[in-house]
């Protein structure tokens, strides 16, 4: 029995076979394997692009001051701690601004003296003479700081213009003011320094912070003083402001901060606050790791009930959203509605996204932040039953609190998402390094997952 015959490519011509007939079974064949090339090499591009660095796109949420930013600095210094590193020099004329801010802060409220403070039944007739003869001096020796401030602020914001506020508006609501840069001029315009610019712009730049730091540093021992002054901590307390648990605050650290030679740790950074109104990407290469994804663009949105509307353009293109909840704010109000409570627009918020249907595929993982201000304000002696009044007569505790506040955001999520969806829930102190380091370890594979599985690579 003969063996059945092979298959071979090309086949053997016919046995009898004319010119014409060979010619155009040639072309044939050059044809077949020119499209069998191509299939081949269609075949390995798409295997090559499989194992080609994906890109995983977060998007950041939450109100105003929930700590987004910081969330993001976190996921820089965690993911690409050298690049983190050289942008260091770069973020100390930001937090020698805020450390300038709290100063003048302070400075103004000396200026608008509170009744409770007056040693007499009657009023002063002028600001200056409520005070000791230290403060006195004290606000005569730092006088010049307010110009070092606007001289930081216009580094900083660049080309655009710093709108005038009077002292009135500047220091009310109870607040240290913040420099507003827009999207495309936030907090990587003013990293210059690493890109080597040697720009008459750029010298005259180091030229103004050099005499910054070198006044700061001068003052120094003045601005120590005045923070530990009595009449100034009791001045602040009389008007229920904790700078302490404001953004930017570093009135804790100024003799380190205001050395001629200070380099901003990476703590220093993340406690560092400059305001970005509007949209911005930023990507993050990986520095560690051997997954196919490579990078991650993370879109932080701005938090204001002003800039809400610009959320939605970016729901179809994400993968996984942090939603950021501060709930140490259930005794704050909104900062554009004073009539609103933080926590309460927090809670409505989270009700929005888990109810979007264009959402009904990303995967949520909510950070409730800012733990360390919540405990504090709870053992201090308030009561959150008297600002969230559903707590009734539960133990006025911080873990039972969180654990009321974790609950309430789990039950909105099963009650308002279209479909089921698991949700990722973490305590957070965004500031604390090593504690937010954990739990970006616990999300990494979660956003890794959720995007190899949208690139088809899963």
């Amino acid at each position: 029995m003969l063996a059945p015959r092979r298959n071979v490519w090309p086949p053997p011509p016919p046995a009898q076979e004319s010119e014409t007939e060979r010619l155009a079974r040639i072309e044939a064949e050059r044809e077949a394997k020119r499209i069998s090339n191509a299939i081949d090499e269609s075949l390995a591009a798409e295997r090559e692009q499989r194992k080609r660095a994906s890109n995983a796109r977060v998007l950041l949420l939450g109100q105003a001051e929930s700590g987004k930013s910081t969330i993001l600095k976190n996921l820089q210094l965690h993911f690409a701690p050298k690049a983190f590193q050289t942008e260091a020099i770069a973020w100390r004329p930001v937090i020698h601004l805020n450390l300038l801010r709290s100063v003048n802060f302070i400075l103004g409220l000396l200026e608008i003296r509170h009744p409770s403070t007056y040693s007499t039944v009657e009023a002063p007739s002028s600001p200056d003479s409520a005070l000791s003869g230290q403060l006195r001096r004290l606000s005569i020796s730092l006088a010049p700081l307010r110009q070092v401030e606007e001289s930081l602020s216009n580094r900083i914001s660049g080309s655009r213009p710093i709108e005038h506020v009077s002292d009135a508006d500047r220091y009310n609501p109870a607040k240290a003011s913040e420099i507003s840069l827009r999207s495309g001029s936030g907090w990587t315009a003013f990293l210059r320094i690493r890109r080597g610019s040697t720009s008459t712009s750029d010298r005259c730049d180091k030229v103004e912070e050099l005499q910054a730091r070198r006044i700061l540093n001068a003052c120094a021992a003045d601005i120590e003083a005045l923070w530990a002054s009595t009449e100034v901590q009791q001045g602040l307390r009389d008007r229920d402001i904790t700078l302490q648990e404001q953004s930017g605050f570093f009135l804790d650290e100024v003799q380190r901060i205001c050395q001629d030679d200070y380099v901003p740790t990476p703590d220093d950074i993340l406690r560092a606050r400059v305001h970005t109104v509007g949209p911005e990407e930023h990507v993050i290469n990986l520095e560690t790791g051997s997954e196919n994804v490579k990078s991650w663009s993370v879109y932080d949105v701005g938090g204001s009930t002003s800039q809400r509307a610009a959320w939605a353009q970016f729901f179809d293109d994400v993968h996984v959203i942090i939603f950021l909840a501060p709930i140490s704010a259930f005794n704050e109000t909104l900062a554009e509605n004073p009539s609103v409570n933080r926590l309460a627009d927090s809670l409505r918020l989270w009700r929005t996204i888990c109810s979007n249907k264009l959402l009904v595929t990303v995967e949520f993982i909510l950070f409730l932040n800012k733990v360390d201000i919540l405990t504090r304000k709870i053992q201090s002696g308030v009561r959150f039953a008297e600002h969230v009044t559903s707590y009734r007569t539960k133990p006025n505790e911080p873990k039972e609190v969180i654990k009321y506040l974790s609950d309430a955001f789990a039950t909105i999520n099963q009650t308002y998402s279209p479909r089921k969806r698991k949700m990722h829930r973490h305590v957070t102190c965004a500031i604390d390094t090593k504690a937010t380091s954990i739990v970006i370890n616990d999300i990494r594979e979660v956003i890794l997952i959720r995007a190899l599985a949208a690139t088809s690579i899963l």
